[in-house]
């Protein structure tokens, strides 16, 4: 969240920014795509020669090959914090520090400006509540308002005009290992700060240049947002009295609030159900205090996962006293970020550390899910879920299913909307025919199109939230889908950024899951680039063909293989090269258990393009003659060792035997054709007949090819078998 602010306002400022986000959210997309960022789904290391410099978070840590290559490149490389310092030296720096609380004050000081006339610029580390507010703002004013983060020690290469202290609690373990070194940190801005630090009464810090400080206390701002928010309303205030000389008794009257601060996902007259970002003791006992005080006679329910597993064991003992405040507390496993296990800082660790009755933890799933939907029909409840990790899914996911209680599959479609871009497509019971090249099939459970990889994201977590199977298609070639359609989500690759095929230099193609092999083979041909030509006439797209290891001509997928990226069957992301794939006849074991979502593709070798065109032309009179126009799934079984199915369809003439409308093409003997209104039980039976002749005949045992979406090949062959 602190690198979109800062890409926001340094477009805005006239820099060129292409950015980058393996976990980008729809929201965040939509504000950096205003500001004029360029955002990419996928950067390969050989693309970063278009670049200068290379910001990043500090989360991205050394081995990442984006990372490694461009410091091997000689590219500068900066953390998000050194590249704030360098944008902001030229400007009177207002920095607003602390353990915690700067988003939202230094959101405030902003929108009190905003709302006064005084022009300011602003990057804060998050964003409004209201959307239509941008996380930063750029203007010809000389003044910048910022937060300054502490965590990875980048807080040292900040010289502020005036410096705002919110509070010194001792946090992030991993860089600072006793409250002295963060405190030092903090007292080093202070004293690099030119005119003014605001420093709280109740704060007390020894070697400050006296002359700078301005002591401030906490008075009760009942007007101001909320109680919760008081002391950092008046720390607001402190500031904006500093540029404005009358200034109006409530500036911060209508703040809207940072996203995932106190926010409120559902309400009832029974339920209510906040959000909150508080990650540290000190911060969540002021936030249960608050939420204590607004519960009234209904209890209070916590769910709370804990961000690192440092921070977990350094706060072990604060977080069970802050915790056991609730009436009833939940654990979610840590949100590691990017750390490795540390013994005595899971969230295990941290249940056997309470005292009175261990919480229960809960895992980021559906049974999870029901166990809190259950548990809010005994009693009034108000509903907390707290952290900084990824439970805002998690509490996105609750309040769906409160608010359609009655259908997991609404609560489903609930809980992506507005989560996926404005034009990516869903639905329930999406009808499948129309969307496969053999035209048969029953409808999808629930059916998405989305957008980009940010889209496919949203969608599997969905996925794995509401425990719905998921399978992806292309064109829908090389499939059945079952006349019962699919229980699941039928993810589709049809739009335009899935389509996208991009020339990376050096004989290199890289191609998107929902390219068109065909389209690849003809851009290849305008770039010089031999060795696609097979690719001519397979009625696919890129992912199929890498699930399937596709072949044709006396050639296969993976022999124009470089790299692969893919999504696992873990749900992880994965840029892997050629070698670390098992692949084989018609299948690689690793992409069939996941999702392809591109490949890097290397040409064996150049030539003139009029060359590989003829070449092109060849093989695509060789299909024509040779396969059937009308609607298929392409080659209904695999070739047996040694022989061609094909050919033994032929020689046991079987070519023309029909089962409804689906018939044994009479021009190829290992298609099935769709003569028009066949089901898919009909191509199940034909395919059933066509195995028992051949077995028969010649002791060839055909195995089906083409997948079969909605039932598996094992059961139905199983039920031949035992009929």
């Amino acid at each position: 969240m602190g690198m979109a602010p800062l890409a926001f306002w340094m477009s805005k400022a006239g820099y060129s920014i292409t950015g980058y986000d393996s976990n980008l959210q729809e929201g965040v997309r939509k504000h950096l795509s205003a500001s004029g960022v360029s955002l990419r789904d996928f950067v390969f290391p050989r693309q970063l020669d278009d670049y200068t410099t290379v910001v990043y978070s500090s989360a991205v840590r050394d081995g990442h090959p984006l990372l490694d290559a461009a410091k091997a490149a000689g590219l500068e490389c900066l953390r998000r914090g050194e590249m704030l310092a360098r944008v902001t030296q030229d400007f009177k720096l207002i920095a607003v520090i602390g353990s915690h609380g700067k988003t939202t004050t230094a959101g405030m000081i902003a929108y009190g400006m905003q709302q006064c006339g005084i022009k300011a610029n602003y990057i804060v580390g998050g964003l409004f509540a209201d959307s239509e507010l941008p996380p930063a703002g750029y203007t010809d004013s000389p003044w910048l308002v910022a937060e300054i983060d502490e965590s990875d020690g980048t807080i040292e290469h900040f010289c502020p005009e005036h410096t705002l202290i919110l509070n010194i609690d001792w946090d992030h373990a991993d860089h600072y290992s006793e409250a002295a070194a963060l405190e030092r940190a903090f007292i080093g801005v202070a004293n690099r700060t030119k005119q003014r630090v605001f420093l709280p009464e109740a704060l007390s810090l020894s070697g400050l240049d006296e002359g700078k400080v301005l002591n401030y206390g906490i008075a009760e701002l009942a007007s101001a947002v909320n109680h919760f928010n008081d002391s950092n309303a008046y720390a607001a205030m402190q500031v904006l009295n500093c540029f404005i000389d009358d200034l109006p008794d409530d500036p911060l009257s209508g703040f809207p609030g940072m996203a995932r601060r106190q926010s409120v996902l559902f309400e009832s007259d029974t339920v209510k159900l906040v959000e909150d970002y508080a990650h540290h003791p000190t911060e969540i006992a002021a936030l249960l205090k608050s939420l204590r005080r607004s519960a009234g006679k209904r209890r209070l329910l916590v769910v709370f996962q804990p961000h690192r597993y440092s921070r977990t064991k350094q706060f072990k003992e604060g977080f069970v006293t802050t915790l056991s405040q609730a009436d009833t507390c939940y654990l979610l496993p840590v949100y590691a970020a990017h750390e490795p296990l540390v013994e005595g800082g899971s969230a295990h660790d941290l249940a056997d550390a309470f005292t009175g009755a261990r919480p229960e933890i809960l895992n980021m799933d559906l049974p999870s899910l029901k166990r809190i939907f259950d548990e809010l029909q005994s009693e009034a409840t108000l509903l907390a879920f707290v952290g900084a990790g990824d439970i805002e899914d998690f509490a996105a996911a609750c309040a769906s299913m409160l608010k359609e209680p009655h259908s997991l599959d609404a609560a489903c479609l609930n809980f992506l909307k507005g989560r996926l871009s404005a034009e990516a497509k869903l639905s329930l019971g999406e009808p499948l025919a129309k969307k496969t090249t053999m035209r048969i099939g029953g409808p999808a459970r629930v059916y998405a199109e989305p957008t980009n990889f940010s889209d496919l994201q949203e969608l599997l977590r969905a996925s794995n939230l509401f425990d719905i199977d998921y399978f992806s298609i292309g064109r829908g070639s090389n499939l059945l889908v079952a006349d019962e359609g699919f229980d699941g989500l039928i993810i589709r690759f049809s739009s335009e950024n899935w389509r996208r095929v991009e020339a990376l230099g050096d004989g290199r193609i890289w191609a998107a899951a929902g390219g068109r092999l065909k389209e690849i083979c003809g851009f290849a041909a305008k770039t010089g680039l031999a060795g696609f030509e097979f690719l001519e006439g397979i009625p696919g797209s890129i992912g199929g063909a890498l699930r399937m290891n596709a072949g044709a001509m006396g050639s296969w997928m993976f022999d124009v293989v470089e790299r692969v990226q893919f999504i696992d069957e873990h749900g992880f992301y994965q840029d892997l090269p050629k070698e670390s794939f098992h692949f084989g006849y018609r299948r690689v074991e690793e992409i069939s258990r996941g999702i392809a979502l591109g490949a890097i593709l290397k040409a064996p070798k150049s030539d003139e393009e009029s060359c590989i065109r003829d070449r092109i032309d060849t093989y695509s009179n060789s299909r024509k003659e040779s396969q059937p126009r009308g609607p298929s799934a392409g080659c209904i079984f695999k070739n047996p060792e040694g022989t061609y199915a094909g050919k033994l369809i032929d020689e046991h003439g079987l070519k023309g035997l029909c089962v409804g409308a689906a018939e044994v093409s009479a021009v190829h003997g290992n298609f099935i054709v769709n003569q028009g209104g066949a089901t898919a039980a009909d191509v199940i039976e034909l395919v059933r007949q066509v195995r028992a002749r051949v077995k028969a005949d010649s002791g060839y045992e055909l195995e089906p090819e083409v997948l079969l979406v909605g039932r598996n090949w094992s059961d139905v062959l199983r039920e031949d078998a035992d009929a």
